[in-house]
């Protein structure tokens, strides 16, 4: 017989069966949710990253056609390039030279052709001429070997030619320098073929022989960035000082000069240049070039160009239009020339041949003057008017001697007792143990005027003469109305 609960009893397990029921009803639904707010959360980022991945594929496909297009930009940039090298390998037998990529490089990318290339081409990054590209690898244009300089003949070819050139010629010498023969002149028999050995041009010659009968002048090359080829030295800079710098988007130019010591050389203090009254070029002195008998002078033998020597201003400007095209004929050319001989003069006309007397007797005192030989300087010509004579700047005289310190003549450049000595100077060209780049009496004859100032009455001159044993490298100073008997110049030639 079962006995009953009592009544109190079963109210009390039925509460307690009622709320262990919504217990476990409430920890079923608590449980129910959690798992929903996770499986939410977990919906919501699957969602986020889903959407992100939308945002990111979007750009991916964008970034994709960007790169694809720079790709196809890049490599078309790159092909161009290789068609003109395959063009010069099928022109040379399968062979091209380090110079003739050089050209290809400069005409696609932002590459100067004068600079050294280095051995491994992968370490040239080149920049597009746009500016768009600049990780292009050398290397990825050309993985190949150069052959020798297939214009290493040029130098003879146009020896062998034995006549004048009718047009401005770029030819590339056997030491792979860049040499630009002015239209009317050509290379004579007795010339080197390396430029360090200094290559001649003439505006004469004998066509059975070819040998010169004219005006010699001999190859200084500097590179577009005014630095002499082979070395990191300017010959010319940007002019900084206020009086002198340019306006309106012109560019003046002033001389870097150098201090020689046996086969160095160092650029001078910061003491010089434009703004100083020490060394510095282009400039008018101060006094002097005033003064009306000596603007006078040069007047009357430059007649065309009279307006330009009206005042000490005038020729201030003069002095700085010149050199300045002078210095863009040089970045332009790729050097300029210096005369083989001391300046003589010829039906009144400037001339640098051998066996001239530089200083003779049928010039007056003026003519000896700074003021006479600065103006006779201008007066050379020749048959196709391709160049423009001048009386040697400083920094070309600095940029010759810079050349020379790379060349087997470095040893004279500071060497005194090679040059000429004696009671009076002898024609020039007679004495050949002072020749340095081919170029002769730098360290004897006439010390050699240049267009360089000094003080607020002085020019400079440079070399060694008859009666002082200087080397070639010597910078002295002297009035400019000085017509002792000493001093003569040297031409140089820029091509117009």
């Amino acid at each position: 017989m079962k006995i009953k609960e009592p009544k109190e009893k079963r109210k009390v397990k039925e509460i307690r069966h009622k709320k262990m029921k919504i217990i476990k009803q409430f920890r079923k639904k608590s449980g129910i949710t959690l798992i929903s707010v996770v499986v939410t959360i977990i919906i919501l980022l699957i969602l986020a990253v889903i959407s992100i991945s939308w945002t990111i594929g979007d750009g991916k496909i964008v970034s994709q056609t960007q790169y694809a297009k720079e790709v196809t930009e890049k490599n078309h940039t790159i092909e161009l390039a290789k068609i003109d090298i395959y063009k010069e390998q099928s022109n040379n037998n399968g062979k091209i030279t380090e110079e003739q990529l050089k050209k290809i490089l400069a005409k696609y990318f932002n590459y100067d052709p004068d600079s050294q290339l280095p051995k491994d081409l992968s370490e040239l990054i080149l920049t597009t001429k746009d500016g768009k590209y600049n990780d292009i690898k050398a290397s990825e244009i050309f993985s190949g070997t150069f052959s020798k300089n297939t214009n290493s003949s040029a130098v003879e070819n146009i020896k062998e030619a034995k006549k004048l050139l009718d047009d401005n010629t770029e030819i590339i010498s056997d030491d792979n320098v860049k040499v630009t023969i002015p239209a009317g002149f050509t290379i004579p028999e007795d010339s080197p073929t390396n430029a360090k050995e200094g290559i001649i041009i003439t505006d004469s010659i004998n066509e059975s022989t070819g040998e010169s009968n004219g005006n010699e002048f001999v190859w200084i090359p500097v590179n577009s960035d005014l630095k002499v080829v082979g070395t990191d030295k300017p010959m010319a800079k940007e002019s900084t000082n206020e009086e002198y710098k340019g306006t309106n988007g012109k560019t003046n130019y002033e001389g870097v000069f150098y201090e020689f010591t046996e086969t160095e050389s160092t650029e001078m203090s910061s003491d010089y240049g434009q703004g100083t009254i020490l060394w510095r070029e282009p400039d008018a002195l101060p006094h002097y070039d005033c003064e009306e008998n000596y603007l006078g002078h040069i007047r009357n033998i430059l007649k065309e160009e009279e307006d330009r020597y009206a005042s000490k201003e005038t020729f201030k400007a003069t002095m700085q239009e010149d050199y300045n095209e002078m210095i863009n004929s040089v970045k332009k050319y790729g050097g300029f020339f210096v005369a083989r001989y001391e300046m003589g003069i010829e039906n009144d006309k400037a001339i640098s041949k051998a066996g001239i007397a530089t200083n003779n007797q049928n010039w007056d005192d003026s003519s000896q003057q700074w003021f006479g030989l600065y103006a006779c300087a201008k007066t050379f010509t020749n048959t196709k008017n391709s160049v423009k004579s001048s009386m040697i700047w400083g920094s070309q005289y600095d940029a010759m001697l810079n050349y020379a310190l790379t060349g087997n003549d470095k040893d004279k450049v500071t060497a005194k007792g090679n040059g000429y000595m004696g009671s009076s100077a002898i024609e020039t060209g007679k004495t050949k143990n002072d020749k340095i780049l081919n170029i002769f009496d730098l360290g004897g004859n006439y010390g050699e005027w240049t267009l360089e100032a000094y003080w607020d009455n002085h020019r400079t001159f440079r070399g060694g003469s008859f009666n002082n044993n200087y080397s070639p490298n010597i910078r002295m100073d002297c009035t400019s109305d000085s017509a002792d008997g000493t001093l003569s110049t040297r031409l140089t030639l820029y091509i117009q």
